[in-house]
């Protein structure tokens, strides 16, 4: 990796040559963290309070999933900021669970949200997926803090920091500020130990996957006042198509510091770094054919590389009022180095002669941070004689990116066999580019308690977004341009919630989203933001005393001032589109039965184009989401007899076809189900083996569709896993 680091130190250069005077978010969170900490710290334990434990849980967190042994949970923390409960949330909402992370062995961000109804995961270049959800990308936010833009094509961190991943389908515009109306994923951190205890996880499976996990903390004060966590993981694996391979490293620690009875303040940090051949899947024949190749043909030469850097530091100050009232002060950052040297075939295959034209030669290197702040108060408020709750707060974020490319001499004629024939040589850059993009905006819900059985909710968010360009070197350095702007945008959200009692609901709620754009009208003047509106009706109940959790959503969503080209106009835009979609959901997700955990879910989804410059009213607008889509797991438990300790599960994903880049009735998938088997045994109550054996009748199929050139990426054939868990 010597080049790497040769390019690191020149963009660590570089950044500091071109980039403005560094503007600290994380001081007002800093600084109001440390104000409550210096007030909090003086006080005494109130009268009459003879266990300090007693008093200390009113700074914890609630929602935590750890420990539940839960394939739900009651209560998520995107819903209001502070928990609250699935069925009081006129939203259509998922929690992957530790447990259920664990049951299933899921290790990445994108194995986790594959698994959530009504959310597409399709591969991207062997490190990155793009993610989507009601025909948009989805969106993010880390402990409550909104990421713009974070979640596809990005590395991200391992999923064993993390305790639950809490999607929400639909429109985040009122916490998350500007982004698409598909919906958020926000994952929550684990969090320091009560008392001391760990796991050790071993792993190994097909393609020589290897992984090892490691998770301890415990109380560093006798008082368990000061807590602590650490995370790592490593793992070496190849994958089914030749000559690929990828090498990560993730550390992870965590500490709860209880300042005063009421008062918490975690600070956590991570580092991950990820080695991977990039994998863009195969090219396609010029006819427009698949290849008539077996899926572990490996299209790239051996010299290729991306190499991933991240870090992350998040401060977290939480302090309970009298009265049910509390404040947060989240804070992070998160720098990201992101280098890659690569090449690929520029079109389809010649069936006759088995080459392609040509195969590019490139390389980049990325420089990326992202700074958060969110500031929020969240309780309980007395109104004719009845119960309300409200939250208020305020985020900022800034995305600073600096890049620089450059693209080598192609080598023609290249057998689709032989791609090592595409010698490495120096590639010297030749474009840079650097962004920086902010976002602030002020938020504002209240849940009303309008009857006993209903329950009105209502907020909205005014947004300021900004977006500034210019070229640096290697090309002549330019002045700051604006980009996409909008200043006081408003985003709104109600809903109403009627309570048939306490364990059965139904909803109707509209939400607003909105993404500036920086196309032009002739007049010269910016055009004005898309706008997302969604209009959702739903049911849910919990049953089983809270242990299964049910239920089901209509949604339609119109997304206009969708830019096209001004056919009279070269160079500038019209705001002339607008797309509509629409479907449902099915989702159960607990315990049924004693012992029997599961989840399902079910999607139908409609999309089309109501007004588009050159396609008919009714054309599909994603043909990367199948229309229809059935996701099933589950997993039970033996508690008697001679099979005491074995429990059995499975799986099955299940889709309708897809389109993508492909050509309709000669290059798409069609409908296809890949299903999934365990076992395990449990030795004594901290050890148990798990065997996981996935695509288990070795379906043939296509992850994604592509173009000629690549993105036609075959599924994973049959493969097996083995995981051995220690607790202490």
């Amino acid at each position: 990796m010597s080049d790497f680091n040769r390019t690191s130190r020149a963009m660590g250069r570089a950044r500091a040559a071109v980039l403005p005077p560094a503007r600290p978010l994380l001081t007002v969170a800093l600084l109001a963290a440390f104000s409550a900490t210096a007030q909090e710290a003086g006080k005494e334990v109130p009268e009459g309070v003879s266990d300090f434990d007693t008093v200390r849980v009113q700074a914890r967190r609630s929602a935590m999933t750890e420990g539940s042994g839960s394939y739900t949970s009651p209560e998520i923390t995107w819903g209001g900021k502070a928990p609250v409960r699935l069925l009081d949330i006129p939203s259509s909402v998922s929690v992957i669970t530790r447990q259920r992370i664990e049951d299933q062995n899921l290790v990445t961000v994108e194995s986790a949200l594959r698994e959530v109804t009504g959310v597409t995961v399709t591969p991207w270049d062997g490190a990155t997926s793009q993610i989507r959800s009601r025909g948009y990308n989805l969106e993010s936010s880390y402990d409550g803090i909104p990421a713009y833009g974070a979640l596809s094509a990005f590395q991200q961190f391992d999923l064993a920091i993390y305790d639950r991943v809490e999607v929400l389908r639909g429109p985040g515009g009122i916490f998350q500020g500007s982004g698409q109306p598909g919906g958020v994923a926000n994952f929550v951190r684990k969090r320091g130990r009560e008392v001391f205890g760990g796991s050790v996880v071993l792993s190994a499976g097909s393609w020589s996957n290897r992984r090892a996990e490691l998770d301890v903390g415990g109380p560093l004060t006798r008082d368990g006042t000061l807590r602590s966590r650490v995370v790592a993981t490593a793992q070496d694996r190849d994958y089914f198509y030749r000559k690929a391979d990828s090498r990560h490293r993730l550390l992870h620690g965590t500490l709860d510091w209880d300042i005063a009875p009421s008062t918490t303040l975690s600070l956590s940090a991570t580092r991950q770094s990820d080695d991977v051949m990039p994998y863009m899947g195969q090219p396609a024949y010029t006819d427009q054919q698949f290849l008539d190749a077996p899926r572990s043909l490996y299209v790239y030469p051996d010299w290729v590389i991306q190499h991933w850097d991240k870090e992350s530091v998040t401060l977290d100050l939480h302090h309970a009022f009298d009265g049910d009232w509390s404040m947060n002060v989240r804070a992070s950052r998160q720098r990201l180095d992101w280098y890659y040297k690569d090449s690929y075939p520029t079109g389809g295959v010649d069936r006759d002669t088995g080459t392609v034209a040509s195969y590019a030669r490139r390389q980049s290197d990325s420089d990326e941070i992202r700074e958060g702040v969110d500031v929020f108060a969240a309780g309980a408020f007395a109104f004719w004689g009845r119960e309300h709750h409200a939250t208020i707060g305020a985020s900022i974020e800034e995305y600073d990116s600096l890049s620089r490319y450059g693209q080598g001499p192609a080598v023609l004629r290249v057998p689709i066999s032989e791609p090592g024939v595409v010698t490495d040589i120096p590639i010297a850059y030749t474009s840079g580019f650097h962004s920086i993009t902010r976002q602030s905006g002020l938020y504002g819900q209240v849940r009303l308690a309008l009857t006993d059985r209903l329950t009105g909710v209502a907020g909205g968010r005014w947004s300021r977004f900004d977006v500034q360009t210019r070229t640096v070197s290697p090309q002549p350095l330019t002045a700051w341009k604006d980009g996409a702007q909008a200043n006081g945008e408003f985003t709104p959200y109600a809903g109403m919630v009627f309570h048939f009692n306490d364990a059965m609901t139904a909803y109707a709620s509209y939400a607003d989203t909105f993404i500036p754009q920086t196309q032009r009208r002739v007049g010269g003047e910016a055009i004005d933001p898309r706008v997302g509106r969604q209009l959702e009706l739903g049911a849910k109940a919990s049953l089983r005393g809270g242990a299964l959790n049910l239920a089901a959503a209509a949604f339609r969503t119109r997304d206009v001032n969708r830019a096209y080209p001004d056919l009279g106009h070269p160079g500038f835009f019209l705001q002339a589109g607008e797309v509509e979609v629409k479907g449902w959901e099915l989702e159960a997700s607990g315990s049924p039965l004693p012992n029997l955990d599961l989840t399902a879910g079910y999607t139908r989804l409609l999309t089309r184009y109501v007004s588009h410059q050159t396609l008919q009213p009714g054309s599909p607008f994603t043909l990367f989401e199948p229309d229809h889509t059935v996701k099933l797991f589950a997993n039970y438990r033996i508690e008697e007899g001679v099979l005491r300790g074995f429990s059995l599960g499975g799986g099955l994903h299940a889709s309708s076809g897809i389109l993508g880049s492909g050509v309709a009735g000669v290059r798409e998938q069609g409908g296809y189900a890949v299903a999934s088997a365990q076992a395990g045994y449990r030795f004594n109550a901290t050890m148990r083996l798990g065997v996981a054996v996935n695509n288990l009748f070795d379906r043939r199929y296509h992850e994604r569709v592509g173009g000629l050139n690549s993105y036609n990426t075959p599924g994973e054939p049959r493969n097996v896993m083995v995981t051995l868990r220690s607790e202490f």
